[in-house]
């Protein structure tokens, strides 16, 4: 019998198949949650692509109406792939204006691409104040395009990590080639199919 079990202790046939099944959890987690952090930055650098392309693209224009605004977010889904913007994504496109004898900019207009879940401009509603970043200041008749993009992200691995949150982005365009303080609708609520 000693020498059966001696002859047990020795026997390294399997040893390879035992560290292997040990290891298989810790290097799962670590794969998923490699994977994780990838894809809540990759969501967050493409929510901040399109809140910049969108205030970019929209502050070249001379004019804007609601039909060219609703073309522009149509490309929304396009930007954020392989991310699922459409059902999850609301995009709010604001002009914060600072009218003549006036030194408070004001939310001049506001056009709003409603998504599966309600949220607010964090800029403000059309006619109060703008809430702006202390270093964004603007003078009489100055106007900026803003483009607010708020994304609900859904994590691979729910409570791994991270937990369902929403992605904020904003960016800020100065027109170029209009003043841009007409309303493109009021209210402006983008149809998107």
């Amino acid at each position: 019998m000693r020498r059966w079990l001696r002859n047990l202790w020795r026997d390294r046939r399997g040893a390879a198949a035992v560290e292997a099944a040990l290891m298989f959890p810790v290097l799962m987690t670590l794969f998923i949650g490699c994977t994780e952090v990838t894809f809540k930055i990759w969501s967050t650098q493409k929510a901040e692509k399109l809140a910049v392309t969108l205030s970019d693209v929209v502050a070249q224009g001379q004019t804007v109406s609601k039909e060219d605004m609703e073309y522009m977010v149509e490309a929304a889904d396009n930007i954020m792939e392989p991310f699922n913007f459409g059902t999850d994504g609301v995009i709010y496109i604001s002009s914060v204006y600072v009218a003549q004898g006036e030194t408070v900019p004001k939310v001049n207009w506001q056009c709003v691409m409603p998504g599966s879940f309600s949220v607010l401009s964090r800029i403000g509603v059309v006619g109060d104040e703008a809430d702006l970043p202390e270093e964004l200041t603007l003078v009489e008749r100055d106007n900026v395009i803003i483009a607010e993009v708020f994304y609900k992200y859904k994590p691979i691995a729910p409570g791994l990590m991270f937990d369902e949150s929403v992605v904020y982005r904003r960016a800020f365009f100065k027109p170029r080639l209009g003043a841009l303080t007409n309303s493109p609708g009021n209210p402006c609520t983008l149809n998107v199919s």
